[in-house]
């Protein structure tokens, strides 16, 4: 039977089957319609994510619902909606392939955790966003992440986000070709998803495991843990879970050499991967068995199976198996000696592949762009927030206003009363302090006159041994006889030919060295 007509069959049986199990599905459309309607409040925040789940798994997604849930949360500020709005949003945009919103989605709803009490959410986003940067080949940010992960779930002792921390290590690590590391890791993991009896978590472990081994090119080691892994999903069958498994076998047997025992196995896995619409492993099943097809002079075939993967990576934007395909031509162009459609394909391998690299770097540049729109959001949020608070403590105050008026109009008459008496006391103890400076100024003009009157000839012309003890210099001497003398600021000034404000200087040094504070008690004390 032609393949193209097996695929027609598989297909129709999956349709079949989509509508047999679309008996137990939720209508979507219409509980939205009824969602929406109702009281903005936290639970309509949460009744909204968990309709996004089941949508996505209903295969209809709906990007409306997890906005709107994004929407209300922020309407009410109720941050555990934002947060888990925020991270549903960047796993959707990164199955969607698009990496770099995906990382912003995923930052956004860190920032929400932050705040939040619900450590494990925090820990799943933390594990996501590790995802997504290993997607972008910043296996720094990725490893970073996923340490900062592994860190809390461990605090709180959750294995299973424990096990995909470990996990996700193990990959950054295979993505930089430290498979010793990878492995450590990985068999960290599955000794977690062991004591926690996880079977499905053992078979995304032993299937890593295998594909290190795979790496190192230990066939064996590698055959034993994929096996051991298909052994798992056929007994807890979960999607396109089993099909993974006959694709990584089947890429084992194509790395070994056996083309033929590693067609079997790709094509056991078509039936799920139809079934399940997973176009990206289908794209690259239908690749790899071109490719064994060209080693095994199944030229027709191989090239029909080769287009057709190729157009199916085109369709959905898979760039790694878009550059496995054109890799494919390449090879297939090259053994039937078509070498000008050889070349083309590989030029277009090489874009496709520097367009990777390109695209990686680009979105790692804009690192600081994603941080800063994620920031200027939050501002908005706090700033509704903030706005939220306010009115809720004025309709508070409102109602404090309505019950306790009277008593608080009477307070603040008493207050007022009480403040204008404290302002009338204060102006008269200021005026009272006043008066006292000027009747203590007019004595001592009073009693420097008489001075200056009794004393007419006053001078320094004293033993100078008395005057050494006080340290004054020539000027200070002379300021203090022209004082002594009854002169004024401005006449010293004059008879010294000095600035006032020179005077002035040389009388606060003199006061200060005689210890005095005013002329008469200088005078007093030179003449003592």
């Amino acid at each position: 039977m032609p393949i193209r007509l097996i695929y027609v069959l598989l297909f129709l049986l999956s349709i079949s089957t989509f509508g047999q199990d679309k008996k137990e599905e939720i209508d979507i459309s219409k509980t939205f319609s009824e969602l929406k309607i109702t009281k903005n409040d936290s639970l309509k925040a949460e009744k909204l994510i968990n309709l996004y789940r089941q949508s996505i798994k209903q295969r209809e997604g709906n990007n409306e619902i997890i906005e709107e849930a994004l929407l209300v949360s922020e309407m009410i500020y109720y941050i555990d909606g934002i947060a888990k709005s925020y991270n549903r949003m960047g796993i959707t945009a990164r199955y969607d392939n698009d990496y770099t919103l995906s990382v912003n989605y995923h930052k956004r709803a860190l920032t929400y955790y932050e705040k939040s009490t619900d450590t494990l959410s925090k820990v799943k986003c933390l594990n996501s966003l590790g995802v997504t940067y290993r997607k972008l080949n910043l296996e720094k940010e990725a490893f970073v992440h996923y340490f900062q992960a592994l860190n809390l779930a461990e605090r709180i002792n959750s294995q299973r986000s424990i096990a995909i921390a470990l996990n996700g290590i193990g990959n950054v690590f295979i993505n930089t070709e430290e498979y010793d590391k990878a492995l450590k890791y990985f068999k960290k993991g599955v000794e977690v998803e062991a004591k926690s009896q996880n079977e499905r978590g053992q078979e995304y472990g032993f299937a890593n495991i295998g594909e290190v081994y795979l790496s190192k090119k230990q066939y064996d080691s590698a055959h034993y843990y994929f096996k051991k892994s298909l052994i798992l999903a056929k007994k807890n069958p979960r999607k396109e879970g089993v099909a993974i498994k006959y694709n990584l076998l089947g890429l084992l047997f194509q790395k070994e050499g056996n083309y033929t025992e590693s067609i079997i196995y790709y094509q056991k896995a078509i039936p799920q991967l139809v079934k399940y619409n997973s176009l990206r492993y289908l794209s690259n099943t239908l690749i790899n068995i071109g490719v064994n097809q060209i080693h095994t002079n199944k030229y027709k075939e191989a090239l029909d199976n080769i287009n057709q993967g190729l157009q199916t990576a085109l369709n959905i934007k898979s760039k790694e198996n878009i550059v496995l395909g054109y890799t494919a031509l390449t090879q297939y162009y090259t053994q039937t000696n078509q070498f000008k459609h050889a070349l083309e394909s590989y030029k277009k391998a090489t874009k496709y592949h520097d367009s990777i690299v390109n695209v990686s770097s680009q979105k790692s540049i804009i690192s600081t762009q994603i941080e800063y729109e994620t920031l200027k959001k939050d501002e908005q949020l706090k700033e509704l927030a903030r706005k939220n608070e306010r009115s809720t403590e004025k309709a508070k105050t409102n109602l404090k206003v309505l019950l306790w008026g009277s008593l608080f109009s009477l307070l603040l008459i008493a207050i007022l009363i009480f403040s204008l008496y404290l302002l009338r006391k204060n102006k008269m103890l200021e005026l009272e302090k006043q008066n006292n400076e000027i009747q203590k100024h007019i004595l001592q003009i009073s009693e420097l006159e008489s001075l200056v009157k009794n004393n007419t000839n006053i001078s320094l012309n004293v033993d100078s041994e008395k005057i050494k003890i006080y340290d004054l210099s020539k000027r200070e001497i002379e300021v203090l006889e022209l004082i002594t003398n009854g002169f004024s600021n401005e006449e010293i000034a004059e008879k010294m030919f000095v600035s006032k404000n020179t005077v002035k200087t040389h009388i606060k040094n003199l006061y200060s060295k005689l210890d005095v504070r005013n002329r008469i008690q200088a005078m007093k004390k030179i003449n003592s």
